[in-house]
Formats: C-alpha cells, structure tokens, sequence
C-alpha cells in the first residue's frame, strides 16, 4: 500500500479486533486510576466524534476502580461542554444555555474543590444527565437509573411499531442495497462531516427505497428512555456480508413550532420556525454483519438463511413527548461515515471494485423471527 502515514498502515495490518487494538482500549486499563484520583466523565449526547466512548469510560471506572467517580452528559457535540453557548444544536433546541449551566453548576465547583480545597460538592449528583425531548437536567444516584425496564418493540408489517409479538406465520420487509449509490447520513451536501447531523431529520432517509421505517401511533403519554438500545434483528441476505444501520428517531407533531425568537442556526429574530413532522435522529449505530458474532472472529453469512445480528447502540437519554411518534429505520449503508461494504465476505481493506455487488436484505418479522429494538423505558 502506498499510504505514508505509519497509523493508517496500522489500522491497514489489523482488521479484526486483537491485541492491537485491545492494548488501546482505556477501558481495560480503568482499574489503574488511584483510589484517591476523582474523576469525572464528561461527554455529549450528540457527540459525532465519540457518542459511545464517555458511557462506556464511565461504565468501566464504575466495574474496575475503586476511585470517586462521576457522569455528567449534556445535549451537546464534541466539546459543545466548553463553548458559550449550549441552547441549540442544529435544529433542535434545549430551551437553555446548557453548556452555561453545567460550567457555573458543575465544572467550577468541581474543580474549586479538588484542585483549590474550596467550596462543597458533596450535593453533586452521581449522574447529572440532560434528557432531550423533555429538555431538563435529572441528577440521578446511578446511571442507568434502577427503574429503567428493558422492554422489546416489535417491528410488525406495513411498517408498524408494536410492544406486541408478531403473530403471523411469515412476515418480512426488504430492500435492495447498492454499495454504489448508499444511503448518506445527511441531506444536505457538505464539504467536512458536520457536528449537527446527530439531529439530523431523517425524512430524506424515509423516501429512499432502500431504507425501511418502522412507527408506533401517535403517543398518547410521554416515554423516557434512559440507557443502552439493543438492535435485535432477524435478518438473511443474498450475499455474504452486509451492513446494518439501526436509528432511533423522534418524529415531531404535524402541528409543531418553536416560537420564540432565540438563536437557531441563524433564525434569529423571524419568531420562530416550523418543525412539523420533523424526524429527530436520537440515536443511530453501525454493525458490519460479518462481525454479529464476534468481533474477533468474523464470518460470512450463508446466503438467504435467516440469522441473528445483535448489537447495542450507545446509550440514550431522551423523553418521546406525548403527540409524538418513535421510529425505527433500518439501512445498509452510512456513507460517508463508514466505508461501503462490498457485501461481500473480504477484507474490505483490500476488496477490488469486482468486489462490490447490490444484495437483497430482508428483515423478518413474523411470530417466529421477531426482529424487535430493546428500548431502556424508564417506568
């Protein structure tokens, strides 16, 4: 390969998960924090850069070290914590300078007391958590909270959404997905990744043939989910790889306005602006399908057979309003946040444009192949 830079040739030499990698992992290393070295995770729940790391670091000083330890997650993308202004990302708004409040609230006072011996943090909360959609900070004992209940929603045919189990005998949807014309992860066409994208409106995805949308009716009560999304798919495709994109969105009122006249993306001062039937990206995560079963270890898929592939998404916190709807789409590409998958079983690091094939992809959902998202719903 012809690449100078030593780490691409790197990432190059290793394309399974092996010591390599594991030795870069902080998390393996957690329990080597001193006892008497306080730590704070601090992270943003649209944090394009690395929406899975903060959960996870905090998670693993939580299993692995003995060390005071505390989680703080804010509406915000990759060091929105430190800016002036935390009120808004995209289109989406949080009704408050968030990054403000969590500076004079919890960073100051955080940091006069280890670092100056001043003040009082003992009323800090383990968990200071901003939940979107309700727009309001929770300080929680523990993360995720102990009332969270782990419950599955089943996708149903005519792209419906149901806690109920399919009953029908036979039941799939499918699409063609064509690794020369993949789905983009935005609508817009921009010159760099944007940090806004993690709100995303997703209508653009839902008109394209080859991604599915699965919805609930409208709610009639708000629901809060607090922790992990698992992705619970029964899947066969006609090649023998393929991957799997699974987002979690919140789809606005056909009646639905912000009316004020703060700052947004430069609407200011023309009282507001219209939201209806916006789809809120809250949450969307990647599976290569020839790593379903491990990582270390991958392996083709058998064409046309139906199979398991189950993953998490990052963790969420985030209330669906009453009058709202929660969608499920499901695609096989992202680009170009990930790189195209053949859809073929190779080491994609050296797949040739001979490689690259269109493969049919089906996801069951009858009363034996229950392809279903395991939502944290808190009671």
């Amino acid at each position: 390969m012809g690449d100078s830079i030593k780490f691409w040739k790197d990432l190059y030499s290793h394309p399974n998960l092996d010591e390599w990698w594991k030795a870069r992992n902080p998390r393996n290393f957690a329990d080597k924090v001193g006892n008497n070295t306080a730590t704070m995770v601090v992270g943003g729940l649209f944090d394009a850069e690395d929406c899975f790391g903060a959960w996870r670091m905090y998670e693993a000083f939580e299993k692995k070290g003995k060390n005071d330890n505390k989680l703080v997650m804010g509406p915000w993308y990759h060091g929105q914590w430190a800016s002036a202004d935390g009120s808004f990302l995209g289109n989406i708004r949080f009704d408050a300078n968030t990054a403000q409040w969590y500076q004079n609230h919890i960073e100051i006072p955080y940091f006069n007391f280890h670092l100056k011996g001043k003040g009082d943090i003992s009323k800090q909360a383990e968990a200071t958590i901003f939940f979107s959609g309700a727009n309001q900070w929770k300080e929680l004992p523990q993360w995720p909270p102990a009332d969270k209940q782990d419950k599955p929603i089943y996708l149903q045919e005519n792209g419906k959404l149901s806690w109920d189990k399919p009953v029908v005998k036979t039941s799939f949807s499918e699409y063609i997905s064509d690794p020369f014309k993949p789905v983009p992860y935005t609508e817009d066409v921009h010159l760099d990744r944007t940090v806004a994208y993690m709100t995303d409106d997703q209508r653009f995805a839902s008109r394209r043939t080859d991604v599915l949308s699965f919805q609930t009716d409208v709610l009639t009560e708000d629901m809060t989910l607090a922790g992990t999304v698992i992705a619970d798919l029964l899947t066969s495709i006609s090649s023998t790889d393929a991957d799997f994109v699974v987002k979690l969105i919140d789809v606005f009122p056909d009646n639905f306005n912000y009316t004020d006249n703060s700052q947004v993306a430069g609407r200011q001062g023309i009282g507001g602006y219209t939201m209806n039937g916006y789809q809120m990206l809250v949450r969307g995560e990647i599976m290569r399908g020839k790593f379903r079963n491990s990582f270390e270890t991958p392996v083709a898929f058998k064409p046309n057979k139906i199979e398991k592939v189950k993953f998490e998404l990052p963790d969420v916190a985030h209330t669906f309003k009453k009058g709202h709807r929660l969608m499920i789409q499901i695609q096989s590409s992202w680009f170009p946040l990930s790189d195209r998958n053949p859809q073929k079983f190779v080491n994609i690091y050296e797949a040739n444009e001979s490689d690259f094939q269109k493969a049919t992809i089906r996801i069951h959902h009858d009363a034996v192949n229950s392809s279903n998202i395991i939502l944290p719903v808190i009671k």
